[in-house]
Parts: C-alpha cells; sequence; structure tokens
C-alpha cells in the first residue's frame, strides 16, 4: 500500500501504525499497489481526524485494471474533529473481478485538511458480512440526556455491546432496550447473523462538555502533548483582550481572553466560528478541547459562543518582567520599561524583536519585546521611534523557541502593545500599594527606610562619589544598614542626601 506520509504523535491510530493522507493537489491518496484476486465482498476501515483537524473529505474507490481507471465506491464522508475514538467506514462492493481499493481526499485545495486511515479489511466475495451496528445519537457532543438506539441493517442480526471500555464478544449483552447516557460514554458494538461474518466493530462516544468555572483550569486540563479529545465549556465570564489572524490558516483567528484567574488563546484553526469577536466583548459558555502549545493552553473551539457584552476594559495588573511566566496570555502594565537599543531614531517594525529590561531582570534575552507579523492589520505604532523608556500595556505570549531558533532553544516569552494607545501611558501604581511620596524616605539610628511602588535600581554612594552599596529594592517596604556617616541615595531617576 503506497503511503502519503507516514505516522507522528499527533496521528490517530491503533496498534503501533497507520496512514495520515493529505489534501495535497498531487497525490490526495492512500493506495492498494496489488490486486486482491478472487473479488471483494465488503471493504471497512477506521478513520479520524489527524490531531484536531475537521472538515478532511474521502471516497472510496476501486480499480478493476490494476489502477489505470478508477470507480467511486460508496458516497464522500466527511471527517469531523476527533474526540476520543475512530469512526468505522464499511460499504459492500460485491466486486467479482480481481480488486484493488484507495481512498482518495476529495478536498484537495487545502494541505492543512487531513485524515488518518487504520485497520483496513476486505472480505472475500460472496462472503456476506453482517451490517455494522449504527447508533441513533452517533459520535458527538451533547448537551442533553441521549437515549441510545442500536441496530443493524442486516436483519435478524444481535447486537453485542460493552459501555465498560472493553472489546465485544458473543458473550457481552445483547442490545434490547434503548440506553439511557447522561454522561460521557464509550459504546462498543459488534452485530452477528446466522451464515454470515461478523460484522465490524463499531465505537460511538456520546461526549458530554464538562463544565470549566475559570480559566485558570485550562491550565491543570492540558495534556502532556497534543489535544486532550474531551469537551469543556466555559461557564465564567471572561473578556477578549485582543483579535487577531492566525496567519498560518488563512483567515481563521485568534481570540485572547482573560478573566480574574488568568489569560488563554481560541484558535479557530479549523474555521468552526461564524461570529465576529472584538476587544472588549465578554464571553461565556464557549466549548471547547485543550491543546498543549508552548506548554501552555490553547483552546480549539467547537462552536459559536456567547457575547454577553461590548466594550468591556480590562484593568491591567501591573507586574515586573519577573513576574511574566506567571501571566501568560493576559493584558499586563509595565513601569519604566527599558529598550536597550533605543538611540533616539530607531522605529517600531513588524515581527523585529528588540531587548528590554526593568528593574527586575538585567538585559535579557528569554524575554523580548516583539511586534508580531500576524496582527491582522499592522499596529498602528509601526514606523514610530521607540523610546528609551516608557511605560506600556501589552500582551503576554509564550512562543516555540525550536521555531525562533534564539537564546539556545529554551522558553522564552515576548510581550507586545496592541496599539499605539497601549505605549507611554500613565505611571500605575502595583494593586494595593500607594503611590508614596518621595519614597517616604526616613532613617533611624544606622537604617534608612524608604516604600517603592515597583522594584528600583538602588544605589548609595559616598559624598566623593564611591559606590558603596547597590540593589534592587521590592515592592513596598524597603530598609538599608549602613554605617555612620553621609551618603548620596539614588532611588531610580530620585537621588537624596542622607547623614546617619
Amino acid at each position: 500500500m503506497y503511503v502519503n506520509v507516514m505516522v507522528s504523535d499527533a496521528d490517530r491510530y491503533n496498534g503501533t501504525s497507520g496512514v495520515r493522507i493529505r489534501g495535497y493537489a498531487n497525490s490526495p491518496y492512500t493506495t492498494m499497489m496489488f490486486d486482491k484476486t478472487g473479488g471483494a465482498g465488503v471493504v471497512s476501515f477506521n478513520y479520524g481526524s489527524y490531531s484536531s483537524n475537521s472538515g478532511g473529505e474521502f471516497i472510496l474507490q476501486k480499480s478493476i485494471n490494476q489502477g489505470s481507471n478508477w470507480v467511486d465506491v460508496g458516497t464522500k464522508v466527511t471527517v469531523p474533529t476527533w474526540n476520543g475514538t475512530f469512526h468505522t467506514y464499511s460499504v459492500a462492493v460485491n466486486e467479482p473481478a480481481s480488486v484493488r481499493f484507495r481512498i482518495s481526499m476529495t478536498v484537495t485545495s487545502n494541505s492543512n485538511t487531513m485524515v488518518n486511515i487504520d485497520d483496513f479489511q476486505i472480505t472475500d466475495y460472496n462472503a456476506e458480512q453482517t451490517a455494522i451496528p449504527i447508533s441513533s445519537s452517533p459520535t458527538g457532543l451533547y448537551e442533553t440526556p441521549q437515549s441510545v438506539t442500536l441496530s443493524s441493517a442486516t436483519p435478524g442480526a444481535t447486537i453485542y455491546y460493552t459501555i465498560d471500555g472493553t472489546q465485544p464478544t458473543t458473550s457481552s449483552p445483547v442490545f434490547s432496550t434503548p440506553l439511557n447516557v447522561t454522561t460521557t460514554t464509550k459504546i462498543r458494538a459488534i452485530a452477528v447473523a446466522v451464515g454470515k461474518v461478523d460484522s465490524r466493530e463499531q465505537v460511538q462516544i456520546i461526549n458530554f462538555p464538562i463544565a470549566v468555572n475559570s480559566i485558570a483550569e485550562y491550565y491543570s486540563l492540558m495534556p502532556s502533548t497534543g489535544t486532550n479529545p474531551q469537551y469543556y465549556k466555559y461557564t465564567g465570564e471572561a473578556v477578549i483582550s485582543f483579535v487577531y489572524w492566525a496567519s498560518s490558516a488563512g483567515t481563521a483567528k485568534k481570540n485572547v481572553l482573560q478573566d480574574n484567574t488568568g489569560g488563554v488563546i481560541i484558535d479557530d484553526y479549523y474555521k468552526l466560528l461564524s461570529g465576529s469577536y472584538a476587544i472588549g466583548d465578554k464571553v461565556s459558555g464557549f466549548i471547547a478541547q485543550v491543546n498543549n502549545t508552548n506548554a501552555a493552553p490553547l483552546l480549539y473551539p467547537y462552536a459559536d459562543f456567547t457575547v454577553i457584552s461590548n466594550n468591556n476594559a480590562i484593568d491591567a495588573k501591573v507586574i515586573t518582567l519577573a513576574d511574566v511566566a506567571s501571566n501568560t496570555y493576559q493584558l499586563v502594565q509595565f513601569n519604566d520599561l527599558y529598550f536597550d537599543a533605543a538611540d533616539g531614531t530607531a522605529k517600531f517594525g513588524v515581527n523585529a524583536f528588540r531587548a528590554i529590561h526593568d528593574a527586575s531582570t538585567p538585559i535579557t534575552s528569554s524575554i523580548v519585546y516583539n511586534t508580531p507579523a500576524v496582527i491582522e492589520v499592522d499596529p498602528d505604532y509601526k514606523g514610530t521611534i521607540i523610546p528609551t523608556k516608557t511605560n506600556l500595556i501589552a500582551l503576554v505570549m509564550r512562543n516555540n523557541p525550536v521555531n525562533s531558533g534564539i537564546n539556545n532553544n529554551t522558553p522564552y516569552y515576548y510581550i507586545f502593545p496592541r496599539m499605539l494607545a497601549d505605549i507611554d501611558v500613565p505611571f500605575k501604581p502595583i494593586s494595593g500599594l500607594t503611590l508614596p511620596k518621595t519614597f517616604n524616605l526616613s532613617t533611624s539610628g544606622t537604617t534608612v527606610f524608604f516604600e517603592t511602588v515597583a522594584p528600583e535600581a538602588v544605589k548609595v554612594f559616598s559624598v566623593s562619589g564611591q559606590a558603596i552599596k547597590s540593589i534592587v529594592s521590592v515592592v513596598g517596604k524597603n530598609s538599608l544598614e549602613l554605617s555612620k556617616g553621609v551618603y548620596i541615595i539614588r532611588i531610580g531617576d530620585k537621588t537624596a542626601k542622607v547623614l546617619l
């Protein structure tokens, strides 16, 4: 069998291998390279979406002249987003001649449309197979209890099923009355009829979303790799802080949103959202799967979600660069942020990394300023002069160091303002701390006391200019122990003379 690509960790397969077909224009299929002699009765196989892909479409084809001509068999199948189980395709071909088959993608304009195939099976001609069980509630997402009926197109077939995860056999329970399903349940079933080959197993997952009350919960629900197949419904209220294009997915958009517990991105990579969302929208009720992207949760939405109100403001909390890692995907404010390469002429550009620091960090490459190229419209501060020092509001993003090629492939964060109005904003004290006047500088004995609302560089000099001590202050009350004498103390950009 010819395969377009071998499986990877993001593929769906049983055992150790499978096949992925991709929507390439030149080779969108997987093909048998030999004939099954003596004809074929029923062709069946398992299929599922690659990663959290959605919208892949295929059709089975047959050839009785060694692949010179192909004829469609059955109908086209659209592959839904993966939610934990393979689907089973089965069709009676009843072909008496020697024959080979191929599975061909019918959407070839998007190479990101990918489908996994596994467990391909062909029965002999005239060896009739019992039709696979069909569920009245097919695999999917439900928010109300389901009364599930199992049936087979083969008259007189007996259906055996399990709901405990085990493979069904003729010793399993016989389906006779509808199953009342109120929680996420996997139903595995086979159909058996006298004088016929047993059916392929059919697996259905009746999936109920689990309620999530806060964005912070998504961090614990994130898998170690890939996507968690379970769906979760956000029942809190969050505000969208930014909307931008996902450039690698054409017109798909990403929504950055946060509540009072954290921030997250809803990535409409598979274009399941038809609604329009904007900065300031307060939203709730979104259903999504959780993907691990750059060691942070990324949500793949199931459908549109509710906008409660518009034009809501986010009161960006004040943090320092030392706090960036604990504020991923949140809108925050930095006070006294320095651009190290600012020279009065350098300007903001697109996808231009800039080294930055504040009083909490030295010059570092683990946190950088960036103007991403994926913003829908170039930000209005593009082309403006980069300030040496500023207060700014910015989004904290976590990037993939392997793709970036910077910082020796270790994790790093970048920040970016959304618009010109986010740059050079008024100084704002850290929440809960009042702005002290002249740092509330005081002395007692040989101790100097002062307060700062943000980490500040503190330097102590003798009256002759000799450096005596250098520290970085903490937020709130600070103290310095010195010997008796006269000192010049510089806190941030303020200077005082102290006699002890």
